[in-house]
């Protein structure tokens, strides 16, 4: 009599990531991105075609200059005489002729108007994944159902880096688009369309890589604390107080000291935010020298800053999670 072969149930793999509590994140959070995405991309569109078309200075005609200087019965004496009594020295004057108040707007728009909606979703997004659920009891509820910590935790950082990215995406699109109407609008003669193409990509990617290190820091906050007020404390105290040191920092540039409207002293705010590692200045003379360009100059710190930021998002999130799966939860 043959023996009864017994019966083995294959094991299940285990998946790296819960498709249903994506699809549940995706879902309770689409509104928020979608209307923090699109605020984004409308922003470098107006910027690109309200200021993209427009000159932000013009070269001084010195012909007009000298006619009104012999009509008036003036001497270039007396005119020099009267801007070292304002405040305009040679040397002033010669700094002024040679700044590039370009590289002010890359850092304002870059730095500031433009990582400033993604900043603000970071930090909801990022309490609202894991401290928030642990805060209001759904998590115990989450934990409940054959997933765990592991799976939870990276389910929730897969989901927040997705759509960072996908925002990431509208936000270069509408850049590059704004920016490339605006470029055949002006046809301005001195960048071509090739580098105005790569610099849009290369500081939309470093304003990327200054939100996934935040990212780091909110999540691995969120994930730390067992309340939603200590994660918000720490991972938004921590975006905000970035933001206000870069535009305090803002106030020691170069150019705004040497034009008289900010002081020195002031650049050591840029030693306190993670926004001084987008580096504008690096990534456009990068992208001229790639695209063949005038006065571009291989430089490769932006690649070095932007893995900085990279690597300071990675490990934070991961002690964050680590932190998460070994904790007591208040379930």
């Amino acid at each position: 009599m043959k023996a009864n072969k017994e019966v083995t149930t294959p094991k299940k793999k285990k998946e790296f990531i819960s498709k249903p509590l994506f699809k549940q994140s995706l879902k309770s959070n689409f509104v928020l991105w979608l209307v923090l995405s699109l605020g984004s991309a409308a922003i470098f569109v107006i910027i690109n075609l309200v200021v993209g078309t427009k000159a932000i200075f013009t070269n001084i005609d010195m012909g007009t200059v000298q006619t009104y200087v012999k009509d008036e019965g003036l001497s270039w004496l007396q005119i020099l005489g009267l801007l070292e009594n304002m405040g305009f020295s040679l040397s002033r004057i010669q700094t002024m002729s040679q700044i590039d108040l370009n590289s002010v707007m890359n850092d304002l728009v870059y730095k500031i108007a433009g990582v400033l909606l993604p900043m603000i979703y970071v930090m909801i997004i990022c309490n609202k994944l894991i401290a928030a659920q642990v805060s209001d009891g759904s998590m115990a509820y989450v934990l409940s159902t054959p997933t765990n910590r592991k799976t939870v935790v990276r389910t929730q950082y897969v989901f927040m880096i997705a759509s960072l990215v996908a925002m990431y995406l509208v936000i270069s699109l509408g850049a590059y688009i704004s920016g490339s109407i605006a470029y055949f609008i002006t046809k301005p003669t001195n960048i071509n369309f090739g580098t105005l193409t790569l610099r849009t990509f290369l500081y939309c990617f470093g304003s990327f890589a200054a939100m996934f290190g935040l990212t780091g820091i909110c999540f691995g906050a969120s994930c730390f604390f067992n309340k939603s007020t200590y994660s918000i404390a720490v991972g938004g105290g921590s975006c905000v107080l970035a933001f206000l040191c870069c535009i305090l920092g803002l106030f020691g540039n170069k150019v705004f000291v040497s034009v008289g409207v900010g002081v020195q002293a002031m650049n050591f705010f840029n030693y306190l935010t993670i926004y001084t590692l987008i580096d504008t200045e690096s990534m456009s003379n990068f992208a001229k020298f790639v695209t063949g360009a005038y006065g571009g100059t291989l430089s490769f710190a932006w690649m070095w800053e932007a893995a900085i930021l990279l690597g300071l998002g990675a490990v934070l999130a991961f002690a964050g999670a680590v932190k998460f799966v070994r904790k007591d939860l208040p379930l």
